[in-house]
């Protein structure tokens, strides 16, 4: 992969990724899933959301094999109806929610919940909110192997669904860790690593800038970044500090 690849980390709305974006520039282009939900504070109306996401399944359609698009907490609420009976949803958008699931439906088989590549020696494993050890162990009999195949079939079945749907105390839920869509970055940071993986992911919402660690990186910060192939992450959208909001 010599082109490097484009990391959109969690969109809610936002628009930023389109500035972002540029075909012949990138390998792949990641998004890392929550499409929709807006922040109240940042003034995106949920009509508004919802275009943007359509201009993101279309990107998608245009450009099948270059883009990734992975699934969040916020989307699996929309996604699939068995997940949303065991969790709900947090700033569920019930107005837009008929919308929102039929374009799901629609276009289910552009999502999935991992995805993974070697780059510079170093294998890569992109999801949501992260693997977790403890996670991973409390259903390694379902998942057996934390790559992405393994992984993607949690869509296929209700006990699947059921382990995504496991959301862990430092997110007020009721396990010691939270899946693969919701475990906090603080549940990362104390997690044994996965053997031979470095891992990307968003979810956990960081104020001025990304968090970057041996085992991972925490992209969650309102900007798009490229990974090249040397291992190097940077942003490559302004970082604009969440202060500014207020």
């Amino acid at each position: 992969m010599k082109k490097g690849l484009l990391i959109i980390p969690d969109v809610h709305g936002r628009d930023f990724w389109k500035e972002a974006i540029d075909s012949n520039k990138y390998e792949r282009i990641v998004f890392l899933g929550d499409y929709t939900d807006p922040y109240d504070i940042e003034g995106i109306t949920n009509e508004r959301a919802v275009d943007n996401f359509k201009s993101i399944i279309a990107y998608k359609q245009n450009n099948p094999d270059k883009v990734v698009l992975l699934l969040g907490n916020h989307d699996l609420h929309y996604y699939s109806e068995h997940y949303y009976e065991l969790v709900g949803g947090v700033r569920y958008d019930p107005i837009s929610a008929i919308v929102l699931q039929r374009l799901f439906q629609e276009n289910h088989q552009y999502f999935q919940l991992a995805w993974e590549t070697d780059m510079g020696g170093i294998h890569y494993l992109f999801s949501h909110a992260g693997v977790t050890q403890s996670w991973l162990k409390r259903n390694l009999d379902l998942i057996r192997e934390p790559d992405a195949n393994h992984l993607n079939r949690l869509l296929q079945t209700n006990k699947g669904v059921e382990a995504l749907a496991q959301v862990g105390e430092m997110r007020w839920g009721d396990y010691p860790s939270g899946s693969m869509v919701w475990a906090d970055v603080e549940e990362m940071l104390v997690s044994d690593p996965l053997t031979d993986t470095y891992q990307i992911v968003g979810h956990s919402m960081q104020y001025d800038g990304p968090i970057m660690t041996d085992k991972f990186a925490c992209l969650d910060c309102r900007a798009a970044f490229c990974l090249n192939n040397k291992g190097k992450i940077k942003s490559v959208t302004q970082i604009i500090p969440y202060e500014e909001y207020f």
